[in-house]
């Protein structure tokens, strides 16, 4: 649950890039995000991360090791530095 709030506070950070994200698929937050894991290994490729309406700066800031997935220790540690930095995730 928890990883879910995170995904979608870092889905509300202003896009950088020129071209938009695209839209996300239907369904609730936690629905996108399992569907995004398409070979179900319990991690998010970049192309997986995108498809679930996720935005680029936001897998590249949590790919904490550079190896091309966002893993869930990964997001949880990206918690914990946007509440250390006084971010909380929005309510769902």
């Amino acid at each position: 649950m928890r990883l879910l709030l995170a995904l979608t506070l870092l889905s509300a950070a202003p896009a950088f890039a020129q071209d938009a994200p695209p839209p996300p698929p239907a369904g609730g937050m936690r629905e996108r995000l399992i569907a995004a894991d398409a070979n179900k290994d319990g991690k998010w490729s970049k192309e997986e991360w995108l498809a679930a309406g996720r935005r680029e700066m936001g897998f590249n800031l949590l790919d904490a090791d550079k190896d091309g997935f966002v893993t869930q220790p990964e997001l949880m540690e990206g918690m914990k530095r946007m509440r250390a930095m006084g971010m909380s995730p929005p309510p769902q």
